[in-house]
C-alpha cells in the first residue's frame, strides 16, 4: 500500500506557516499533494485564558484545547492513508504538539520567528481583514496570544527535524525541503 510523504508545518501565528506551504505546494505541482490545515478546526466555542499581564478575559486561539483535536486527528488519518496522494502537508500550531499526530509526519518542520515581527505580520494581516484596529490587535498579541504561545508552542521546536527561519526561508530553506521530500518519494 502506498503511504504519502506527510510535512509538518508548525510554528506561532504569523510566522510564515501558510505562506511556506503554498510555495511548496506550488513548487510541487507535479505531485498530487493534500492540505490540512488546522484552522478549520477550532473548537466553538473557543477556550478562555486570564491574561498574566492584565487579568483580562480572552478567547484562546493559542493553546492545544482551542484545537478541536478528535476531529483534526481522525481527518489527519484519514487523509495520510490516501492512496491517490504522493504529500500530504498538515500545517498549523499544533500539528507538533500532540505526539499522535507526530507519529504520522515524515518531515516536521519548524517556522521560527522574532515575536516582534510576528506581532507586526499579525497586526497588518488582521486590519487587512477587518478584524480589529491596531491597538486591539496588538492588546490581544501582547495579552493573550504571546503568553500561550510561549507557554504551548515554541517548545515544539524541539520536535522539529528542520527549524527554518520565517523571515528567509525563500532560498536554502525551502530549497532543501523540497530536495530531501523529492529524493524521499524516489525511494
Amino acid at each position: 500500500m502506498k503511504k504519502p510523504f506527510v510535512i509538518a508545518i508548525a510554528g506561532c501565528s504569523a510566522s510564515g506557516k501558510s505562506t511556506f506551504t503554498q510555495m511548496l505546494l506550488e513548487d510541487f505541482k507535479e505531485y498530487q499533494v493534500g492540505l490540512l490545515p488546522t484552522d478549520q478546526y477550532f473548537n466553538r466555542p473557543l477556550p478562555k485564558m486570564i491574561s498574566p499581564l492584565s487579568n483580562l478575559e480572552y478567547d484562546d486561539y493559542n493553546c492545544p484545547q482551542s484545537l478541536n483535536f478528535e476531529a483534526y486527528y481522525e481527518a489527519a488519518k484519514e487523509i495520510c492513508r490516501r492512496e491517490d496522494l504522493d504529500i500530504v502537508i498538515l500545517e498549523g500550531l499544533t500539528v507538533l504538539y500532540f505526539p499522535e499526530l507526530r507519529e504520522l509526519e515524515d518531515l516536521k518542520i519548524y517556522m521560527d520567528l522574532d515575536p516582534e515581527i510576528r506581532m507586526y505580520r499579525r497586526i497588518v494581516r488582521n486590519m487587512k481583514a477587518g478584524r480589529g484596529t491596531m491597538e486591539d490587535i496588538a492588546d490581544f498579541y501582547l495579552n493573550s496570544a504571546k503568553y500561550s504561545e510561549t507557554k504551548y508552542f515554541i517548545p515544539t521546536k524541539l520536535q522539529a527535524d528542520i527549524v527554518l527561519n520565517g523571515h528567509n526561508f525563500q532560498g536554502k530553506g525551502k530549497e532543501l525541503v523540497e530536495n530531501y521530500v523529492r529524493s524521499c518519494l524516489k525511494k
